[in-house]
């Protein structure tokens, strides 16, 4: 009896917080002030072993119809064995828009992608950091865009980035549409809780800041000897210190598509990092990361419960159908915002595996090791 209580109550939870959410997104494009300007905008990449990539990315950036007075590439090369520090030579000194930076070694405090992108900084002349991966294809408005978004007083922007898969086989393509959704739901998560000014989760193929943000919380300072994690736990960071407003970028053309090319077992390395990262996370989203976890296990054993004949089946489809309306919710809000509406296709498919799927990569990732890019 203690056990259906409890399962009812975190049912309870869970859709009063995905309300919560849901409510966010309504709040995000509010304008706090008005400050038409054209910001000095620095583009800043940090390139390891990405010579498949670059000068595709490159080229979009050129190409930006932004003023070229207010702007500039850097692209900070991350310890690269392939041709990257051949392209980026290239490109230097073709364009001296493009500043090229080469790191060799890394910092103990500064591990992974945070030593370059630190690297970069402070080398931006730029009053606004706009970040982005090697491997992502931005518009030629998307300066412009995030420019727009910065204009209305916010002084961090996260931005949406939607999957490309160049792979035209049929099982890539339900892959992509399953990922797509569940890129969907983690920007309509993050824009819900920035709708509250509540910094939880972001990207770095399309983030930015202020140069004084950065300045003003001492960088990664506190994070850097975390692998990964310059996107989002520094935002959580950013949000801790409650100085700064936080906005989402929502219009079309700030929409910054990555290419999707990774191998399953890449994409497996990739789900495990995400869960270790719940450790460093601030104490309420811990809590609440908690929470979600303990309430999809408990919908699991309910489910074996059922299977077994221990419980009915009534009971858990009444929390199983709830959820699901839920989820459905706001995946229906997030298409709204970002145009999305062929992923929730699969949206049955994907809610009945969302459970095991979040338990196991977050047993997976606090409690094992995974492999960062080499």
């Amino acid at each position: 009896m203690i056990f259906f209580y409890i399962l009812y109550a975190l049912a309870g939870l869970y859709c009063l917080f995905l309300l919560f959410l849901i409510i966010g997104t309504f709040r995000i494009n509010r304008t706090i002030s008005s400050e038409r300007k054209n910001h000095f905008i620095s583009v800043v990449v940090a390139a390891r072993n990405e010579d498949k990539h670059l000068s595709a990315l490159l080229n979009d950036l050129l190409q930006q119809e932004y003023p070229q007075d207010k702007s500039e590439i850097i692209i900070v090369n991350d310890r690269s064995t392939d041709k990257t520090d051949y392209i980026l030579n290239n490109f230097s000194q073709k364009y001296p828009q493009i500043k090229y930076i080469n790191i060799t070694d890394e910092l103990p405090e500064l591990i992974g992608k945070k030593r370059a992108l630190t690297e970069g900084i402070n080398h931006a002349q730029g009053e606004v950091l706009l970040f982005t991966d090697a491997d992502c294809r931005p518009g030629k408005l998307w300066l412009s865009a995030m420019n727009e978004v910065f204009s209305r007083g916010f002084d961090v922007v996260v931005g949406y980035s939607p999957l490309k898969c160049k792979n035209k086989s049929f099982g890539r393509r339900i892959i992509s549409i399953l990922k797509r959704l569940e890129r969907l739901a983690m920007f309509t998560f993050s824009a819900g809780s920035i709708g509250w000014n509540w910094g939880i989760t972001a990207t770095g193929r399309n983030f930015a800041y202020k140069k004084k943000v950065f300045e003003s919380i001492n960088g990664f300072d506190g994070i850097g000897h975390i692998p990964s994690g310059d996107d989002d736990l520094f935002l959580q960071k950013i949000s801790k210190s409650h100085s700064f407003k936080i906005g989402f970028a929502t219009h079309l053309e700030s929409y910054v598509p990555s290419i999707e090319e990774k191998s399953h077992s890449q994409t497996f390395q990739q789900e495990k990092r995400r869960g270790s990262k719940w450790r460093y996370y601030p104490a309420l989203i811990k809590c609440v990361s908690l929470v979600a976890f303990i309430f999809l296990l408990l919908i699991l054993i309910t489910f074996i419960f059922a299977l077994t004949g221990v419980v009915t089946w009534n009971f858990f489809l009444i929390v199983f159908l709830a959820k699901s309306f839920f989820d459905l919710l706001i995946l229906l809000r997030g298409a709204m915002i970002f145009r999305e509406y062929i992923s929730l296709l699969v949206f049955p498919f994907v809610e009945v595996l969302y459970a095991p799927y979040f338990v196991i990569f977050g047993l997976l990732g606090t409690f094992g090791k995974y492999k960062w890019k080499m």
